[in-house]
């Protein structure tokens, strides 16, 4: 404590440990570079040869029983075009159809930029991802802290499937996730 100070004694006591504190929460306590539960339960280094696009699963949904689920494994893109892919309160996440590598460079970047792929990427079908615990409850941390993913992020999703129509949306209960990096 200063020798001439109007401070409280005992706020010069604290004051390093709130410090501390402070600096903890702000730089966090894990590395992220150790994978955490959720990754080593979902994320697979091994490709999903029979994945499909989100066009064909939507018809292989539409020729089976509409109230079962069925297990499919599908390619897309983490996107869903000016809107967030991630929702903010859950692991759960948008993915498109992939751009299409003959016209243009198939980057996200064109997508957004060509008036011909944005159009297609606003009324194609879209696929929700979901991350369900073993409880059957949707895991409560963002799919990006959990998977370490982003937008434009190119992946296969294999899990159990169902579609609505009405909704133009498959809806993915994820069991494995193949991230191509």
């Amino acid at each position: 404590m200063p020798k001439h100070s109007t401070t409280a004694p005992w706020v010069w006591r604290v004051a390093p440990a709130i410090t501390l504190a402070v600096c903890v929460m702000l730089t966090g306590c894990n590395d992220s570079s150790t994978p955490t539960a959720v990754q080593s339960d979902f994320l697979t280094d091994n490709a999903l040869t029979d994945a499909m696009s989100i066009e064909e699963a939507v018809e292989k949904l539409q020729d089976a029983d509409a109230t079962a689920p069925l297990s499919l494994a599908i390619e897309g893109i983490i996107y869903a075009g000016e809107h967030d892919p991630f929702q903010s309160d859950s692991a759960a996440f948008l993915i498109s159809e992939l751009p299409d590598p003959s016209h243009g460079d198939g980057s996200l970047e064109h997508v957004d930029n060509c008036p011909f792929c944005k159009r297609r990427a606003e009324s194609a079908t879209k696929a929700l991802v979901e991350l369900r615990g073993d409880d059957g409850e949707l895991i409560g941390h963002t799919a990006q802290k959990e998977l370490g993913v982003s937008k434009g992020d190119r992946l296969s999703v294999e899990g159990e499937c169902t579609f609505n129509p009405e909704m133009n949306l498959i809806t993915i209960a994820a069991k494995r996730i193949h991230l191509d990096r």
